[in-house]
C-alpha cells in the first residue's frame, strides 16, 4: 500500500514536471514509466526484507524455539503489513497454521480467520474450527470461497465433505465430492475413492493423502498411534 502511494507520488511529480517543461501528451509515457519503476524496485526491496524476516523466524522454529519464531513473524507483519498488499493476511495464515499445528485451537482462530484466500492450508483448518463449533453455514461459504481459488486442491474438497459427514451430513458431503470430481476429473483418485465409499454407504478414508491429511489433526496419524499404544503399555507395566 505505501509502495504503490509512493510509486504513484513519483509518477504525478514527474508528469507535473514534464508537462510543466513541454505539454500534457508527452508527460503521460515518463509518468507511467516512473509508476511501473518505483513500484518494482521498491516492492523488491520490500520483498527482500520480508522474506529475510521469514526466513530468521524459520531458523528459531527449526532449533525448536517455535514461540520465538512466532514471535519473530508477528514482528515482521508489523514492520511490512502496510508496505504491500496481502502481507498481513499470508503472515497471518502462517501463524495461524503454525498454532493450529500445536493443536492451539483458540489462538489459531484469529489468525486463520484473517489469512489470506489463496493459502488454502489455512483457510481449510478455520473451515474445520468452525465445523467443530457446528457453524455449517459459515463453514460452507469458507470452503466455498477457498476453493474458488484453489479449485484444483483435491485434499481441500475431501476436506470440506469430510467435515460434513462426520456431521451426518451424507448427502452434503456426496454433492461436495461430486463437485469436487467434476472440476479435477481422474486428477485425484482419493476423492473418487471417498465419493464411491459415501455412494455405497461405506465411511470416508482419508489416510491416502498421507501427512497433508494428518496435520489437520481430524485423525491420528499411524506414528501418534504407535506412541499411544507404547504408552498405554508402559503405564500397564
Amino acid at each position: 500500500m505505501i509502495i504503490l502511494f509512493f510509486a504513484l507520488l513519483l509518477g504525478i511529480l514527474t508528469f507535473a514536471l514534464v508537462t510543466t517543461l513541454f505539454a500534457v501528451i508527452p508527460a503521460i509515457l515518463p509518468g507511467i514509466v516512473v509508476v511501473l519503476v518505483a513500484y518494482f524496485v521498491c516492492a523488491r526491496r520490500v520483498s527482500k526484507r520480508l522474506e529475510t524476516a521469514m526466513l530468521e523466524a524459520q531458523a528459531e522454529m527449526q532449533k525448536g524455539r517455535v514461540d520465538r519464531g512466532l514471535a519473530l513473524l508477528n514482528s515482521a507483519k508489523i514492520r511490512f503489513k502496510y508496505w504491500q498488499f496481502f502481507t498481513a493476511s499470508a503472515l497471518d495464515g502462517q501463524i495461524g497454521s503454525i498454532y493450529y499445528l500445536r493443536q492451539e485451537f483458540d489462538r489459531a482462530r484469529p489468525y486463520l480467520e484473517k489469512s489470506f484466500i489463496r493459502h488454502w492450508i489455512a483457510r481449510g483448518m478455520f473451515g474445520i474450527l468452525q465445523s467443530r463449533q457446528k457453524d455449517y453455514a459459515k463453514m460452507d461459504q469458507t470452503f466455498e470461497t477457498a476453493l474458488r481459488y484453489s479449485s484444483k486442491q483435491g485434499l481441500l474438497w475431501s476436506l470440506w465433505a469430510y467435515c460434513h459427514w462426520k456431521a451426518g451430513h451424507q448427502d452434503k458431503a456426496i454433492a461436495v465430492l461430486l463437485r469436487g470430481q467434476k472440476k479435477l476429473g481422474d486428477a485425484d483418485p482419493r476423492l473418487s475413492a471417498n465419493l464411491a465409499n459415501l455412494q455405497n454407504h461405506k465411511k470416508m478414508k482419508m489416510r491416502g493423502y498421507g501427512e497433508q491429511w494428518y496435520q489437520f489433526h481430524l485423525e491420528m496419524s499411524p506414528q501418534m498411534k504407535e506412541m499411544r499404544t507404547r504408552q498405554t503399555r508402559f503405564v500397564q507395566r
